[in-house]
């Protein structure tokens, strides 16, 4: 744009009544989200010089990588990581979509603290597992050591062992065709798949070992 330019016409548009299609000189020029529209007063009239116009742009830009990352969270939860990596994968600018990220973690639609906080808990109710292996899920969400660390805090050493214990009780009934030092092993192996700990684990093993063959000596007696 080399000159002034004055908005002729404004018009919204049929199939997106937040969008709004600007006019300039009477030719069409460009389209603005409705919040672009009243941020910048873009009514019939106002002129326009070429940096005002480079402005709108960069600000219908941003609007749109915010739409886009709000329609992203709106499914779940997500980390800064998942909604960077998203929008950069949309092929937006770099420093605009931080740009954006900033402003969604300002206003609460990103916390990677609660984020982890949740994600523990639902760990906890619905799929156990110990806090090697939640902790592993938390980093590769893109959550830093300390907030990883401090969601971890809501299961302590009895939490995980009941967690460990719970997860191990429903393996056994697996096993029960097998010698106690074969069905040690099956269940050591299988929750340090699950990211317990050997503490956790020979704990465990030890209250199953009691269960297990008193469930053989009734057993031999039906």
């Amino acid at each position: 744009m080399s000159k002034l330019k004055m908005i002729t016409k404004v018009e919204q548009q049929k199939n997106n009544a937040k969008r709004f299609n600007i006019y300039l000189d009477e030719h069409y020029a460009f389209s603005v989200h409705e919040d672009i529209l009243i941020s910048f007063r873009l009514l019939k009239g106002k002129e326009i010089d070429e940096e005002l116009f480079i402005k709108i742009l960069e600000e219908e830009e941003k609007n749109k990588i915010r739409q886009k990352a709000l329609k992203y969270l709106s499914y779940r939860h997500r980390t800064e990581k998942q909604v960077k990596q998203h929008l950069l994968e949309q092929g937006y600018e770099f420093e605009l979509v931080l740009h954006v990220i900033r402003q969604l973690e300002e206003q609460e639609w990103i916390n990677d603290k609660q984020y982890a906080n949740q994600f523990v808990e639902q760990r906890i109710r619905l799929k156990p597992r110990g806090k090697k292996l939640i902790a592993l899920e938390l980093k590769s969400k893109g959550l830093n050591d300390e907030d990883i660390e401090e969601s971890l805090n809501q299961i302590d050493d009895e939490k995980e062992y009941q967690l460990a214990l719970q997860l191990a009780k429903k393996k056994v009934h697996q096993y029960l065709h097998l010698e106690w030092h074969q069905v040690q092993k099956k269940l050591a192996f299988f929750l340090q798949r699950k990211g317990f700990s050997y503490p956790i684990i020979n704990q465990v093993l030890q209250e199953l070992k009691d269960w297990f063959f008193g469930h053989l000596d009734n057993y031999s007696h039906e």
